[in-house]
């Protein structure tokens, strides 16, 4: 089979592009029915679909198969329910063997140049779908599960990958009885919502039974925690807070990626100016987040000099340029200020501010991965920075800052190999950890 760039769904995102690309409805040529693929895909006009079940005004409708070709060859399956175009309901895609991607590849910063050869490894992703997403939650926890809107205007799309909606949401996973405390789950770029809470199963539905209470925030796109994504966390735990009579003083905040970066550098501003944040979390957690932003700048300039063509570096500079102004050299505190330790700072510059507070960083350091599937090394991963920035905490006194190692651990919920993941969490040592600081 020649060489593809994989299709990019909304529900798979081992290799997004970090691209806000629009969405769009395609039509089976032979029913004539539509099917919504969000954007990211590539080559965009080499995609096709075919679909067996009904159509209910021109979209997919009901029970059926839908496969999903690249130039004519198969790279996806869909057996399931459907509604207005989407997987709803019970289905299972599977992913043939034989589909290569090459390119750059990256999930939020994670990057590298290199190529993917898949094999009949039976990868495939099963369960409950909403609006093409797996929601995979057993049903006794999805019935307690609330979607709450607190906006309909994300005019500058800090949200994306969600079928071109302009709303700004929040799930709660809400226990029946008095809750001792909540966990923030904050999504990696291009993570959806739901998505999150399926790569999180074990951790959320082990919270419910606990009574903990579980937040996941609508915020997968910027890598900088500015005022605009601050505002909207603060709008969400305060709305969340009285709907649910939900403790203040007991939050705990964990990210992946992006969402990583975002609950430490959160958790420093309450601790630095409590009037800066609606809560003051007791602990926090990063799986696998950046730390230093002017470092990651110079890594993504050595990756377009590798490949000037490279998509994912450029977009990153393109962000850090629109939201921080220019270079680490032109910017440097605004550089310091949104990173959530920098190395060249005394005291590793914000990360002082959790001297007092537990905190784990987790990390799949398979550098022999890294090589064989991304030609990236060290220099490339977050590892360097946020063992580093552990050092120095522990430095400081703080014997509760935590570097975890999670070896092997990372897999993606199609059951594919990928050290960045939410997996290289342990759901029940992290609620051992956890219920120390929330009872």
């Amino acid at each position: 089979m020649k060489n593809y760039l994989f299709v990019i769904f909304s529900f798979f995102s081992f290799a997004a592009s970090g691209q806000s690309q629009p969405g769009k409805f395609i039509t089976d040529k032979r029913s004539g029915c539509q099917v919504w693929v969000n954007g990211g895909f590539s080559p965009a006009d080499s995609l096709t679909i075919s679909w067996s079940g009904a159509c209910k005004a021109k979209k997919a409708e009901g029970n059926g198969t839908l496969i999903w070709y690249v130039k004519g060859n198969e790279v996806s399956r869909y057996e399931g329910d459907m509604k207005a175009g989407n997987p709803n309901g019970q289905g299972k895609y599977t992913f043939p063997g034989g589909v290569v991607q090459e390119g750059t590849f990256a999930q939020g910063v994670l990057h590298g140049y290199g190529k993917i050869t898949f094999g009949n490894t039976g990868r495939k992703l099963e369960g409950n779908f909403t609006n093409g997403e797996l929601l995979d939650l057993d049903s006794s926890y999805r019935e307690n599960l609330h979607k709450n809107i607190v906006s309909h205007n994300d005019s500058s799309d800090i949200y994306i990958n969600d079928n071109n909606a302009k709303d700004l949401l929040y799930y709660a996973l809400v226990p029946t009885g008095k809750v001792k405390g909540v966990i923030v789950l904050l999504p990696g770029t291009w993570d959806r919502v739901e998505y999150v809470l399926s790569c999180n199963k074990a951790l959320c539905q082990l919270a419910y039974d606990r009574n903990i209470a579980v937040i996941v925030p609508s915020v997968n796109q910027r890598l900088t925690l500015n005022k605009e994504v601050l505002d909207f966390l603060n709008t969400v735990f305060l709305h969340a807070a009285e709907k649910y009579a939900l403790p203040k003083d007991k939050f705990v905040l964990g990210g992946f990626s992006m969402g990583g970066l975002f609950s430490i550098r959160y958790t420093e501003l309450a601790h630095m100016d409590s009037q800066l944040t609606a809560i003051r979390p007791v602990a926090v957690y990063s799986v696998d987040g950046p730390m230093d932003l002017a470092h990651m700048y110079d890594t993504e300039q050595r990756l377009i000099a590798k490949n000037p063509q490279a998509q994912e570096p450029q977009y990153i500079i393109n962000e850090f340029k629109k939201y921080i102004g220019g270079t680490p050299t032109d910017t440097r505190k605004q550089y310091v200020y949104f990173s959530a330790y920098s190395r060249e700072e005394k005291d590793g510059g914000n990360i002082k501010y959790l001297a007092k507070v537990p905190l784990r960083i987790y990390n799949d350091v398979d550098v022999n991965w890294w090589l064989e599937n991304r030609n990236a090394d060290l220099y490339d991963m977050n590892a360097l920075d946020q063992s580093a920035a552990i050092a120095t905490l522990q430095r400081l006194g703080n014997k509760q800052a935590v570097f975890i190692n999670a070896y092997g651990k990372g897999y993606r919920l199609d059951g594919a190999r990928h050290p960045h993941s939410w997996s290289i969490v342990n759901p029940v040592d992290c609620m051992q950890w956890l219920q120390q600081y929330l009872e």
